[in-house]
Parts: C-alpha cells; sequence; structure tokens
C-alpha cells in the first residue's frame, strides 16, 4: 500500500494552503491524502450545557466532523482522483497528527496557528507536530512568505559535511521531491568561520585558510551529491558552500526556492525530531515552505 500524505487542519481558511499543498504532494506520489482534524473540549463546568441538550465533547465533535467534511468536499472538486480519508482526533494536535502520520510519505501542517500575527512566526501546532513526528514534516510558511518573489522552480537542501555529516537523509529526500515535482536542486553547506564577523576575534582563519576550507567542503559536498546526482541525470544540480552564520546561509537560499529541506536528529528515546537552534531559525525565517527529514 501507498503510503499516505497527512494534512493537519484548524479551519479551511487557516488551512487552505496546507491542504492544497499536500493534495499536490499526495497526488504527485499516487498516494492517499488524509486529511486530520484534532480538537480539545472543555468540561462542562466551563462550557455549560449546549443549545439541543448535546454533551460538551459532542458537539466539539460534531463540528470537527462537520469542518472535515467541508474540507474532503472542496478537495475533491479540485482534486477529484484523489483517494481521501478524513479523521477527527480528540487531544493535543501535535501527538495526534504524530501517531496518525507514523507511517506516512510526509505530514504537512500549517506555519501559523489561528488568530496568528505577524510577531508569531510560527504556530505552536506545527513545532508540536515536528517534536513528534517519526516521518518528514512540511511546514507550510504563510502566504506572504511562502510566496516568494524570485522562486525559480528549485529544490534547496542544506547539508553539514563536517564529521559528524548530517543531512544525509535530507538529501535523499530533496532529490525524490525535486525529480516528482521536475525542478532544480542546490545543496548548500554552509558553515561559520568563528571571526567570521568579528575580525579580532580569537580562532579567525586567514584568507588562505578559509579558502582552502571551502575547496574541502565544496569536494566534501559534491562527494555527497555525486551518487544522487548519477541516480538523476536529468535533473539541474548544483552545490554550494557559504561563509558564515549557517541559519542565514540558509533562509537566503531559501528566497530563490519553492522547497527548503534540512535534517533533523530524532529524538533519543521516543518518536519525534529533535530541533536545535538551526532548525528553529529556519523554520521561522524562510522564505518559503520547509521539510524537516528525520535522519537515521
Amino acid at each position: 500500500m501507498t503510503r499516505p500524505v497527512v494534512v493537519g487542519i484548524d479551519d479551511l481558511d487557516h488551512s487552505a494552503r496546507a491542504v492544497t499543498v499536500a493534495a499536490r504532494e499526495a497526488r504527485l506520489r499516487g498516494a492517499p491524502l488524509w486529511i486530520a482534524h484534532a480538537y480539545h473540549w472543555l468540561p462542562p463546568v466551563v462550557t455549560g450545557v449546549m443549545p439541543g441538550g448535546d454533551t460538551p465533547e459532542g458537539a466539539v465533535r460534531d463540528a470537527a466532523t462537520e469542518l472535515l467534511a467541508r474540507a474532503v468536499t472542496h478537495t475533491h472538486a479540485a482534486y477529484p482522483e484523489l483517494e481521501i480519508h478524513d479523521y477527527a482526533m480528540s487531544g493535543n494536535p501535535g501527538p495526534a497528527l504524530g501517531d496518525l502520520a507514523k507511517d506516512a510519505a510526509l505530514l504537512v501542517v500549517g506555519g501559523r496557528g489561528r488568530g496568528g500575527f505577524a510577531g508569531m512566526l510560527l504556530g505552536s501546532v506545527a513545532l508540536s507536530a515536528v517534536a513528534h513526528a517519526e516521518c518528514p514534516v512540511l511546514v507550510v510558511r504563510g502566504a506572504e512568505a511562502a510566496e516568494a518573489p524570485d522562486a525559480a522552480g528549485r529544490v534547496v537542501v542544506g547539508i553539514d559535511v563536517l564529521p559528524p555529516t548530517t543531512g544525509a537523509d535530507a538529501l535523499g529526500f530533496a532529490f525524490e521531491e525535486a525529480a516528482l515535482h521536475g525542478c532544480d536542486l542546490r545543496a548548500v553547506h554552509a558553515w561559520e568561520d568563528p571571526g567570521f564577523f568579528y575580525p579580532n576575534a580569537v580562532g579567525h582563519y586567514p584568507r588562505e585558510t578559509l579558502e582552502a576550507m571551502n575547496d574541502e567542503g565544496r569536494r566534501r559536498l559534491d562527494s555527497l551529491v555525486a551518487p544522487w546526482r548519477d541516480k538523476h541525470p536529468d535533473m539541474f544540480v548544483e552545490t554550494q558552500v557559504v561563509t558564515g552564520p549557517t541559519s542565514k546561509g540558509l533562509v537566503d537560499a531559501s528566497r530563490t526556492a519553492d522547497l527548503l529541506v534540512i535534517g533533523g536528529r530524532r529524538t533519543t528515546g521516543g518518536p519525534g525530531i529533535r530541533l536545535g537552534g538551526l532548525g528553529h531559525a529556519v523554520l521561522h525565517h524562510a522564505h518559503c515552505p520547509v521539510v524537516i527529514v528525520p535522519e537515521s
């Protein structure tokens, strides 16, 4: 059975872009689309008795079911060829979505929760979903960020070529994603000279050393990319080594990308992806949708 693409929604207005992205990913993969909504209900002491004698939990569940039915109808109209299932789940959205998408090909979530405003760059549901997911998670940034004006049909993937090397699983996912979409791929290794912005700092490398380290980083990056390039001989692939803060290098690269892919270490002793400073910075500031791929 083809693994599904799962998308979490809160309401149709705030989740429309996430559902569209998920439907396109499912169509490209020939996979079923699972549309999920996790709901909370408040105890009667807070909510009181609902009209018509319904219990509070039943009323919230019915609203979730109606929301999903409308989402399925809307998505079927746009993508009639898709096999679509809906799931209403009681509980916290992050853990619920992570559990539902345990064996999924991809989990898609919106970048902002309901009621978000300009200062809230990333919704708590998106962060929680990443923290509980065992599959790659695609975070759809807000419309103003996702519509990058210079987008050029490109997938960008961030790779750390310095031992211990990270990003091998992200690299494989990025190549497969670029192949599905028929677009270019750029592999970026960004590293920071300790004194890059502080010339008097201890540990600042001389220019000759920087050039040598850039050359070595490019050689290692090309070596990692080579097997995948051989598998996709018709794909335009380029590599880039950037000196400076890693997060800034990847965020800058996202300006001309349709998708940015990075790896994330699995949580020790349980499911989920552990986001470090790089992951948080990229998710909050990237100019395009971001995929976090759990590393083996």
